[in-house]
């Protein structure tokens, strides 16, 4: 569905372990899928996931399970990562620009732990809102994944990575690396499929 929507370095995808995948598999299928060039991977039934938590930008645990009802685009980024630095100001732009869509339709999530072999970079809440006001990001959420928690239990392996979740909360997509938020194929397909999924 989104394959040549996007044209991005598989350079860019920045590895993160995945030591808690829950769906066996799914990680090595996932990084076959980047290391083949594709973008996007579409879930042959869309997936019910589990009630997962993450903290906002003031510390408190919030739950995906609390936007069941709207159609999601989930991005999970972390401020080092360097496919991030492309798509964190698209999106940003993307999200100033467009002001007919839901805002509450997308979520940024920062993973807390990003691994590049041997650095570590762990963030907490407020690391991440100092980089998002560093950058000036006003709308990218300051919401982090502590733990990696549902980074992990999904299965994503590198990011940007974003998951398309449908109004029932279920998974139907995730597409890998940097998207070119602004572009008009891109633009229809996000208000379509947050409009009637």
């Amino acid at each position: 569905m989104f394959r040549t929507l996007t044209a991005f370095a598989l350079a860019t995808l920045v590895a993160t372990p995945s030591i808690a995948c829950q769906r066996t598999g799914m990680d090595d299928l996932f990084r076959g899928v980047i290391s083949s060039g594709d973008r996007s991977y579409s879930e042959p039934v869309p997936m019910t996931l589990p009630d997962f938590k993450y903290l906002d930008g003031t510390g408190q645990q919030k739950s995906l399970r609390d936007h069941v009802g709207k159609s999601l685009i989930v991005t999970f980024w972390h401020p080092d990562c360097t496919g991030c630095k492309v798509d964190l100001p698209r999106l940003d732009t993307f999200l100033e620009e467009n002001t007919d869509f839901d805002r509450d339709q997308f979520l940024q999530i920062s993973i807390e732990e990003l691994n590049e072999g041997p650095r570590n970079q762990i963030v907490g809440v407020d690391e991440v809102r100092e980089f998002l006001d560093a950058k000036s990001y006003d709308n990218i959420d300051g919401h982090v994944d502590a733990g990696n928690a549902i980074f992990n239990a999904s299965c994503l392996v590198a990011t940007p990575t974003h998951l398309m979740i449908n109004r029932e909360g279920k998974l139907t997509d995730v597409l890998f690396g940097p998207l070119r938020w602004s572009e008009a194929p891109f633009i229809d397909i996000a208000r379509n499929y947050l409009t009637n999924f």
